[in-house]
């Protein structure tokens, strides 16, 4: 009988473990190699002509983008747009900028027309902007450069410690990849944190990238750059608090809160102030 209970208390052990271990994998899985999402569209549903490109990253990776020219200014925004978007998601929030700077849009690694395998959270990304900057430097020497980040994109462009880059505007940036996680995965109770633990591992034996070390507010406070702050107050998908954290780590940034906007939501909520806001950070850091 000793022996039975035995077993049977194994197995009410190991089945468990062995499932949250699946289910572990199947959310790192789910986030780290997103399904491709290729938007409809184009610079010229704007009014605007794009070169298209094809970047190389130091990593070997290849990105697909579009340039904007301006028609005089040498100066340039790079915008990156969010997870697990392609780069046309964010023309709506960005054209606008065409009439004053040059556009770079590209797609991060494993997303839109990109190569690459696996979605870093902004860690590996950082890559990406490196060689979106080496070309904008390539094409315009002497011209100064800007990131423009939505959500993840944010998080990569505080993760960049590119030092071409002159001024920083974020839009629903997320302070911390682990607190974003948490924040996502809060209705799984006790099981959270064995899951959470779990994907970690998981990231780190097939990417190299730590969770936990994917941290832009840990970044924030080292950047003399003037950096924007963009976040809608009733942002449930990366809470405003984020932002709030970012502006406490350096308190030179110049926070925005939108009221009454959620995510990817800013720009729709207060169209004239955000273009306004935008266009003045930009002109008065590049």
């Amino acid at each position: 009988m000793s022996q039975l209970a035995f077993k049977i208390a194994w197995r009410l052990l190991l089945y468990p473990l062995l499932a949250l271990a699946a289910l572990s994998f199947f959310f790192f899985w789910l986030y780290a190699h997103p399904r491709r999402y290729t938007g409809s569209y184009k610079p010229q549903d704007f009014g605007l002509k794009a070169e298209p490109l094809r970047l190389r990253t130091a990593d070997g990776i290849d990105l697909d983008a579009w340039f904007i020219p301006h028609s005089t200014s040498k100066n340039t925004v790079i915008v990156c747009h969010g997870y697990p978007m392609d780069k046309s998601d964010v023309l709506g929030l960005t054209s606008f900028l065409a009439r004053e700077f040059n556009l770079l849009y590209f797609d991060f690694r494993a997303t839109g027309r990109s190569g690459g395998f696996f979605s870093t959270g902004g860690a590996r990304e950082t890559r990406d902007i490196d060689a979106a900057a080496a070309f904008v430097q390539g094409r315009l020497p002497g011209g100064a450069v800007g990131l423009f980040g939505f959500s993840m994109g944010g998080a990569a462009v505080l993760l960049s410690a590119n030092p071409a880059v002159k001024a920083r505007a974020l839009d629903a940036p997320f302070a911390d990849l682990h607190g974003e996680l948490e924040h996502i995965f809060a209705g799984w109770g006790h099981l959270r944190r064995p899951l959470l633990l779990l994907m970690r591992g998981w990231m780190l034996l097939f990417t190299g990238v730590d969770i936990k070390a994917v941290s832009p507010v840990r970044n924030a406070a080292a950047f003399a750059a003037p950096m924007l702050l963009v976040h809608g107050t009733l942002d449930g998908t990366v809470p405003p608090a984020n932002s709030a954290a970012l502006k406490a780590a350096n308190p030179a940034a110049e926070l925005w809160l939108v009221e009454g906007a959620d995510h990817g939501q800013n720009h729709y909520t207060a169209p004239a102030e955000y273009e306004r806001r935008l266009t003045a950070f930009f002109r008065g850091s590049l």
